[in-house]
C-alpha cells in the first residue's frame, strides 16, 4: 500500500494525457537528469563518525576529520565555485527521526534551509539530497530487512524516512544516497586500540571483507530500497570501495597506519577523511575536485597525498567510474616488481612486472590452487565464482602474496 501511494505522489506531477511511452520517458528522465555535472547541492545527512568524527576532549578529531568541511573547501576552490549547503543530525540509524532537525556540525559549510534543531519540515522542501550513513560494526551482520542489535532494521527504517520526506517535503530533483563508509577494524588483530599494531596480513583481511561481504551488503540495501520505491532516485556512494582500493593499490598503503587512523573503530585522521571527501565530491557533483586545490598546512594531510593529489584524484575517479587502468596507478606502484590489476575484477587480471620470468598461482579459500601460470601477463578469471581468492606471485628475486576479489 505504501508503494502505491508513494508512486501516485510522484506521478501526480506528470500529465495524465501523455501517451505511455512519453510517460515512461518523463519518469526515466527525472531519475537520471542528474548524471551530468551539477553546480549546487543542498544536503541533509543522517550520519555518524564515518562522515564526521566530532571534535571532543577525548579524541584527536579536528575540523579536517569532517567530510562537510572538505566539501566546502573543494567547492569554493573551483574556478567556477560550486554551492553546497549541509544540514545534519548525528547518531545511529535507530535514532534517526523526522521531521528533520539540523545542526551545524560543519564549521565551514552552512545550513540555511532547516532551522537549527527545530524538528520541523520548514525549509526541508529545498533539500535536494538526503544521505544515510550506516554504522560499520552492527548492521552488516544482518540481512538489511532483519532487526539488528540496535533494535531496528535498516531496510524498514530507511523506507520509512524516505516516505516521510516524499510526503512532507517533496522535491522532484531529490536524491537519496547511502554513504558506504569503511568497515570496522576491530576483530582483525591489533592491541590496545592501536592501529600501529595491525599487520599487513590483517589489513589485507580487513580489505577483503570490506570489498567483499561488506560492500555487497551496501549494494544489497540500495537494491532493496530501489526495488521498493522504483520511481525514486536512490543511489550508493562508494566511499568504502574507493578508500580500500586506494589503501591496496596506491601510496596510501605506505602511510603508517597510526597516521591514517586514530583507533581500530577505525576513526580516521585528516588524510583518510580527505580521501573520502574526494570520492564524495565526485559522487555529489559528477566532476573531479579542482586541479588548483591548495592545501593549508593546518589541515594535516600527509605530504605523500598532497604531493600526489592529482594522481590520487584520477585514480579515485577511475574507481568510481569503473574504468581504472594501469595509467591510473601512480609511479610508485608501477615501479613495484610485480603488480596485478584491477582488483576487484570480474573478467581479466593484468600482470605488470619488471621480472623476465615469474609464476602466478591463484588459490581459493580452501588452499586449492585454481590457476597456475608462468610468464602470463593476462589471465582470464571470468570462469571463477565470485568471492575471495589468494594470489601468489613469485620470481627468482621476489615474492608477493595478496588477496584478489572477484565479483
Amino acid at each position: 500500500m505504501e508503494t502505491v501511494q508513494l508512486n501516485t505522489i510522484k506521478l501526480q506531477k506528470v500529465k495524465k494525457s501523455l501517451p505511455l511511452f512519453m510517460l515512461m520517458f518523463v519518469v526515466s528522465s527525472s531519475l537520471f537528469a542528474q548524471t551530468a555535472g551539477i553546480d549546487s547541492v543542498h544536503m541533509y545527512y543522517y550520519k555518524n563518525s564515518l562522515y564526521n568524527h566530532l571534535e571532543t576532549a577525548n579524541n584527536d578529531a579536528n575540523s579536517s576529520t569532517n567530510i562537510g568541511n572538505w566539501i566546502a573547501r573543494m567547492a569554493s576552490a573551483d574556478t567556477l565555485p560550486k554551492k553546497a549547503t549541509l544540514g545534519s543530525v548525528f547518531g545511529f540509524f535507530h535514532q534517526w527521526t523526522v521531521p528533520p532537525r539540523a545542526n551545524n556540525f560543519h564549521s565551514e559549510i552552512s545550513t540555511p534551509h532547516i532551522p537549527k534543531w527545530n524538528a520541523t519540515w520548514t525549509g526541508a522542501e529545498k533539500i535536494d539530497f538526503v544521505g544515510f550513513v550506516p554504522d560499520n560494526f552492527d548492521g552488516q551482520g544482518f540481512d538489511p530487512a532483519d532487526t539488528t542489535n540496535m533494535g531496528d532494521a535498516y531496510e524498514r527504517k530507511l523506507l520509512y524516512l524516505i516516505d516521510q520526506w516524499e510526503e512532507n517535503a517533496s522535491n522532484d530533483n531529490r536524491r537519496y544516497v547511502l554513504y558506504a563508509g569503511w568497515p570496522n577494524l576491530n576483530g582483525y588483530g591489533g592491541t590496545n586500540a592501536d592501529p600501529s599494531t595491525i599487520t599487513p596480513t590483517q589489513f589485507s583481511n580487513w580489505r577483503a571483507f570490506g570489498l567483499g561481504s561488506y560492500q555487497n551488503w551496501m549494494e544489497l540495501l540500495v537494491t532493496r530500497l530501489s526495488n521498493a520505491r522504483p520511481l525514486i532516485d536512490i543511489r550508493l556512494h562508494n566511499i568504502n570501495k574507493v578508500l580500500l582500493m586506494c589503501h591496496e593499490n596506491t601510496l596510501v598503503g605506505d602511510i603508517p597506519p597510526e597516521m591514517l587512523f586514530e583507533d581500530l573503530a577505525p576513526h580516521g585522521r585528516s588524510t583518510w577523511y580527505f580521501l573520502a571527501a574526494v570520492a564524495e565530491y565526485i559522487e555529489l557533483y559528477n566532476e573531479k575536485p579542482p586541479m588548483n586545490f591548495v592545501f593549508n598546512p593546518n589541515w594535516n594531510v600527509d605530504v605523500r597525498v598532497t604531493s600526489n593529489y592529482q594522481t590520487l584524484v584520477d585514480y579515485i575517479w577511475g574507481v568510481l567510474k569503473d574504468d581504472v587502468t594501469l595509467s591510473s596507478f601512480n609511479e610508485k606502484e608501477i615501479q613495484k616488481p610485480i603488480r596485478i590489476y584491477p582488483n576487484p575484477a570480474n573478467d581479466k587480471i593484468y600482470i605488470h612486472t619488471t621480472e623476465s620470468e615469474f609464476e602466478i598461482e591463484i588459490s581459493n579459500t580452501f588452499g586449492q590452487v585454481i590457476i597456475s601460470e608462468f610468464n602470463t601477463k593476462i589471465i582470464s578469471i571470468n570462469q571463477l565464482p565470485a568471492g575471495t581468492y589468494f594470489v601468489q606471485l613469485r620470481s627468482s628475486s621476489y615474492l608477493e602474496k595478496s588477496t584478489l576479489i572477484i565479483y
